[in-house]
């Protein structure tokens, strides 16, 4: 589609570019796209998109994380015969690219402050849709039949895609996801991710006063981290032939340096291309104990174990 508006010259390159680095630029991490779906809501009318043809589903209220708004849809029906088809991207960035400010330097678009990200995944491939749409709707071009679908809460789950009422898609028998890659990439397979939440208690305790009272979850949740690490079952996981990986992402907990933390809460993820494999990695995760039988332990140590 890129190669056939450039040449034809329905979409010129500043528009584009100029589309691609506001919707950089505006707001969007996960659970909080709303600017994001106003914004290519208002372009989208203003280029002659019945109003009809604009929805938004309820896919906010399904998920477990909330949010502010649903996935954004453009339902067109076709000026030609044939399947219908679907084009899809995601518009939540990453906590990082919040605040992003692009710049244009020569041929590449980059960030003005080092430490925020673009946010080119994925208002890249909201960019490719966006600019798509205007183009059949301002030429009315002659197209199959085609639906347009912005995502929410891709980065943290997707949620967006999970919950997307079906039943305003209108049946279509192809599907084009952009993201993450130039517009003219295909990719065929992606690797499959479970994530889980793990809570882990403890004891708490005055820590300068009596801190054999307590028992602390941060402890408890390193050994087992560190378990993992050692076992081969965190990061990049090679085992024989099979390969995938895990992370631990997020770690919250306690309150005060004098007090023995006794809930810590985590975050983890694990990833491969094998669903067999993905899923002994998350049994292995979910077996982990923190404590071990203590090895050549001295005189003194057996003799304090003994009282």
């Amino acid at each position: 589609m890129w190669t056939v508006f450039e040449a034809t010259g329905l979409i010129p390159d500043q528009r584009a570019t100029d589309l691609l680095m506001r919707l950089m630029a505006t707001p969007g991490r996960s659970c909080e796209e709303k600017p994001v779906a106003e914004f290519l809501s208002k372009q989208l009318q203003q280029a002659g998109a019945p109003a009809k043809a604009l929805s938004y589903d309820r896919a906010h209220k399904l998920s477990a994380l909330g949010g502010e708004i649903g996935n954004l849809l453009l339902r067109l029906p076709g000026t030609l015969r044939g399947p219908r088809r679907m084009l899809v991207a995601h518009m939540d960035t990453v906590p990082i690219c919040a605040g992003a400010r692009p710049v244009l330097r020569g041929k590449k678009i980059v960030s003005a402050d080092a430490h925020t990200g673009l946010g080119a995944d994925n208002r890249a491939g909201c960019a490719v849709l966006l600019t798509t749409a205007l183009a059949l709707l301002k030429n009315k071009l002659p197209h199959p039949p085609l639906t347009f679908l912005w995502t929410v809460q891709e980065e943290v789950g997707l949620y967006g895609a999970r919950h997307v009422a079906l039943g305003k898609l209108g049946k279509p028998q192809l599907i084009f996801n952009w993201d993450g890659g130039l517009a003219d990439r295909l990719t065929l397979g992606a690797t499959g991710g479970y994530r889980m939440g793990i809570e882990i208690h403890g004891i708490a305790s005055h820590a300068g006063g009596h801190p054999e009272q307590g028992v602390s979850a941060i402890a408890i949740a390193s050994l087992a981290i560190a378990d993992l690490v050692e076992q081969g079952w965190h990061g990049l996981i090679e085992k024989g032939r099979q390969q995938g990986t895990s992370n631990v992402g997020v770690i919250e907990g306690g309150a005060a340096t004098n007090v023995v933390t006794d809930l810590v809460r985590l975050r983890v993820e694990a990833r491969s291309h094998n669903p067999k494999f993905r899923q002994r990695i998350v049994r292995e995760m979910r077996s982990k104990k923190p404590f071990r039988k203590p090895q050549n332990r001295s005189a003194t140590q057996k003799e304090n174990a003994a009282k």
